[in-house]
C-alpha cells in the first residue's frame, strides 16, 4: 500500500491511498473462511460449500468491506503519524474514480483535506482591549429586594382588585361601545396580572373593580405585546393584528399578593436560617451577589471583545471552500442550503479562527486541566443555573452543591466540555495579563446596548 499527500495550495491537499489486491487478500481470505463456516446455502451443510461458490456469493461484498476498513484505518494512522493539523474531516475527492474490484488489482482512493494555517500572533500591550465594569446603583438593589418580596409574597383571595392582584375570569369581544359581538372571540378561565398592564388608563379600569363585575377595556393598549394577547385570548399570534381590541372581562376570582415584609423571616427564606440577621447585612448580601454576577458579565464581555480583536488582528486564512463543502457534507438533516451557508459561514469562520488562536496560546503556554479545576468549573455552572432561575446561592447546602458537581461530571462528553471551558478561561486570563486593558465604567443599560450594537 502506498500513501502520498499532494498539496493543492497552502491550505488544502489531496491524500492518495493506493491499495493492491495483495494488500487485502489475506484479510479477505480470512473473512471468506469465517463466512463459509456459518453460511446457510441450499444443498450444503454449514462449512461444506465450495470456496468458489462462497467467493461468487459474498466475495465482492467482503472485498469492499475490507477496502473500507483499510482505507479508514490507514488514513487515520497517516494523519496521526504525519502530525497533520487538519480542519473538519477528510472528504472524498471530486477526482475520485469508480472502484472496479472485478477488473482491477490496484485501487486508488483520493481524499481532500483542509489544513490548519500557521498562527502568527503576539500577545502584548500593543493590543488594546476594553473592560467594562457595571455600576451597581441603588435602583438595582431595590429591584432585587422587590423581586424577593414578590417571590415570597402572601396570596389571599379578595373581593376588590388592587395593583398587585391576579384576576381570573371570562373574556368576551365587544364593539367600542361595550356591546358583545355575536360569534366574537370568547375565552373562559383566562388570567390577567394587573401590575403588568402597560397603559395606566386601562389599568385604572380594573383597579377597584369587585368580584363578579365586568370591566370593558382595550386589550391592545393594555398589552402591546401580541404574544401576551394571544395567551390571554388563547388564539394564534398571527390573528392579533386583524381583530378589534375591545373586550369585556367578567371577574370570577381575585387573588391579591401582599409582598413579603423586609424582616428576618424574609432573610431566612432567601439565604437560609440565621445567615443574614439585619437589613444592612441583607442589602450588602444582595450587593455582593449582584457584584459577582456583574463581574462574570464583565469577564464574558471581555472574552467577546478579545475574540473580535484578536481574530481581526491575526488575519487567519482558512480553507474556506473546503470548509463550506465539509459543512454541507456533514449536514445529516440536509437543511443547510447555499443561502443559509453563505449567511452563517462568517460566524463559523470567526469561531474557527478563534479556536485556532486559542489552541496556539494554550499549547505554547502548556496549559493543563486538573480535577480540582474541573470541579470548580462545574460549581460555577451550577451557580449560574441557580441564579438564572432566581434561586439565591445561599439556599443550597454544601452537600447538595457537591452532588450537583458530581452529577455534572459523570459523562465524559460533559467533562470534556468543562475542560475546554477551563482552558479557554486560562487563555483569556493570559491575554488579560499581557494586553493593555482600557477600563470603562458603564450603567447596566449601556452595557446591554453593547450587544445591540453588535
Amino acid at each position: 500500500m502506498e500513501i502520498t499527500k499532494t498539496n493543492k495550495n497552502d491550505l488544502t491537499a489531496v491524500i492518495s491511498l493506493k491499495i493492491s489486491a495483495e494488500d487485502y487478500a489475506p484479510a479477505v481470505e480470512k473473512e471468506l473462511k469465517a463466512y463459509r463456516k456459518t453460511a446457510q446455502i441450499k444443498g450444503f451443510r454449514p462449512g461444506k460449500a465450495p470456496m468458489g461458490l462462497i467467493k461468487k456469493l459474498a466475495g465482492n461484498q467482503i472485498i469492499m468491506q475490507e477496502l473500507d476498513k483499510m482505507v479508514s484505518d490507514n488514513l487515520t494512522k497517516y494523519l496521526i503519524d504525519e502530525k497533520l493539523d487538519i480542519l473538519g474531516q477528510p472528504l472524498p475527492s471530486d477526482e475520485q474514480k469508480p472502484i472496479d474490484i472485478e477488473n482491477e488489482n490496484e485501487h486508488e482512493f483520493l481524499f481532500e483535506i483542509g489544513l490548519a494555517p500557521e498562527i502568527d500572533i503576539e500577545i502584548s500591550d500593543k493590543i488594546k482591549v476594553p473592560y467594562y465594569k457595571i455600576k451597581i446603583d441603588d435602583k438595582i438593589i431595590e429591584d432585587e429586594i422587590k423581586r424577593h418580596q414578590n417571590q415570597f409574597a402572601k396570596a389571599e383571595k379578595s373581593k376588590e382588585v388592587k395593583e398587585n392582584s391576579y384576576l381570573k375570569g371570562d373574556i368576551t369581544q365587544t364593539d367600542k361601545n361595550g356591546n358583545v359581538i355575536t360569534d366574537g372571540i370568547f375565552s373562559a378561565d383566562t388570567v390577567i396580572a394587573v401590575d403588568i398592564i402597560k397603559d395606566e388608563k386601562e389599568k385604572e379600569k380594573f383597579l377597584g373593580a369587585k368580584l363578579n363585575e365586568v370591566v370593558n377595556f382595550d386589550i391592545k393598549k393594555a398589552f402591546p405585546n401580541n404574544t401576551e394577547i394571544a395567551g390571554i385570548l388563547k388564539i394564534e399570534t398571527s390573528e392579533i393584528d386583524n381583530i378589534d381590541p375591545y373586550f369585556n372581562f367578567y371577574i370570577t376570582e381575585i387573588t391579591t399578593y401582599t409582598p413579603a415584609e423586609i424582616n428576618t423571616e424574609l432573610f431566612d427564606k432567601v439565604y437560609g436560617k440565621d445567615t443574614v440577621k439585619s437589613e444592612d447585612e441583607y442589602r450588602n448580601k444582595i450587593k455582593e451577589e449582584i457584584a459577582k454576577v456583574y463581574a462574570e458579565e464583565s469577564e464574558f464581555r471581555f472574552a467577546v471583545d478579545v475574540k473580535d480583536i484578536l481574530t481581526e488582528s491575526a488575519k487567519v486564512q482558512l480553507p474556506d471552500e473546503f470548509l463550506k463543502k465539509w459543512l454541507k457534507a456533514t449536514d445529516k438533516e440536509q437543511k443547510l442550503t447555499d443561502d443559509i451557508l453563505e449567511k452563517e459561514y462568517p460566524v463559523f469562520s470567526k469561531d474557527t479562527q478563534w479556536q485556532l488562536i486559542k489552541n496556539k496560546i494554550a499549547t505554547y503556554q502548556d496549559f493543563k486541566v486538573s480535577e480540582e479545576e474541573l470541579r470548580e468549573e462545574s460549581k460555577k455552572f451550577t451557580e449560574a443555573q441557580f441564579l438564572q432561575y432566581g434561586l439565591p446561592l445561599g439556599s443550597i447546602s454544601d452537600e447538595h452543591m457537591q452532588d450537583f458537581i458530581n452529577k455534572n461530571l459523570e459523562k465524559q462528553e460533559d467533562r470534556n466540555r468543562f475542560a475546554e471551558k477551563v482552558i479557554e478561561n486560562k487563555v483569556v486570563n493570559y491575554i488579560k495579563e499581557n494586553v493593555k486593558i482600557q477600563e470603562k465604567e458603564v450603567s447596566l443599560d449601556d452595557f446591554k446596548k453593547l450587544y445591540e450594537q453588535k
